[in-house]
């Protein structure tokens, strides 16, 4: 329940323009109102939106499956136009929100894995046979809410590039044959939170205070208003509300646990002290 409210707080457009303004060269000049309007491609498809209001992204299929590699499921998956200075590209953009950093295989590798089935699931939908030219970009954008300390405060990027390995010397007639939008076609990025945040950027900041600051509903979104602009609409301060009562449920279930953990290691310890006793 939990991870189900993080999702979607993620998923709501003030949030998300955020994200896409700290995280996606593309957006990073725009307004906020700007990127809600890039949101889903085309900003008047009502259908794919979960409240009245159409401030929430449901975006496109959640699930990628093929034949033989199963199914996998997406945080949150959604289209969005990019302004570029000749036209109009769309970007899929997908984010997920991860608790695990070291689930027990580089997460960086899973994020690769995310970024090429969005590239090739675009078989059949964007593209069609041998029509390469229209693949989108796409983007997968975690969320890690435990990093290590080492990578803690940090949103960092993993991209395609263009590297001339061999005839250096023509370096300038080699970039000028190809262009970058043909092939930066797959982004991973890890936005990295902190409990402290240092003020690295504003998007750091938003989500520290979002999902790991230790104050009551109330007061992170007075915060979340005041600080970062944004409007608590009714759905956004229910959906923090819940979150934080959730939180609060995890921590004293958690307590109670320990209590009861504790009991049962008392209890052990004396009945092995006891039977020490009767075999002395």
């Amino acid at each position: 329940m939990h991870d189900t409210q993080c999702k979607l707080l993620l998923s709501e457009k003030p949030i998300l323009a955020r994200i896409m303004k700290g995280c996606i060269e593309e957006y990073k000049d725009c307004t906020i109102e700007q990127i809600e309007g890039y949101i889903e491609g085309k900003p008047d498809i009502s259908t794919f939106s979960l409240h009245p209001n159409g401030k929430t992204i449901r975006g496109t299929n959640t699930e990628d499956s093929t034949l033989n590699e199963g199914t996998i499921y997406y945080d949150i998956r959604f289209t969005a136009l990019a302004p570029s200075t000749n036209e109009q590209i769309e970007l899929i953009i997908n984010i997920e929100a991860q608790n695990k950093y070291n689930p027990g295989y580089p997460l960086v590798k899973r994020g690769v894995y995310y970024a090429s089935r969005l590239i090739s699931s675009q078989f059949g939908t964007e593209i069609d046979k041998q029509d390469y030219g229209g693949l989108k970009k796409v983007y997968t954008i975690w969320i890690c809410m435990n990093p290590p300390e080492s990578v803690k405060n940090t949103i960092i990027g993993f991209n395609l590039g263009m590297k001339i390995i061999a005839g250096d010397e023509k370096r300038a007639s080699v970039e000028a044959a190809f262009k970058k939008s043909d092939y930066d076609l797959l982004s991973v990025i890890f936005v990295n939170l902190d409990k402290d945040s240092s003020g690295a950027s504003n998007l750091l900041d938003m989500l520290s205070l979002l999902f790991l600051g230790e104050m009551k509903a109330l007061e992170k979104c007075k915060a979340l208003e005041t600080k970062f602009g944004i409007e608590m609409y009714q759905e956004i301060s229910e959906e923090v509300s819940n979150m934080c009562d959730l939180s609060a449920g995890v921590w004293e279930k958690g307590v109670a646990q320990g209590h009861k953990s504790e009991i049962i290691c008392l209890l052990y310890f004396q009945s092995c002290t006891l039977l020490g006793a009767e075999l002395m």
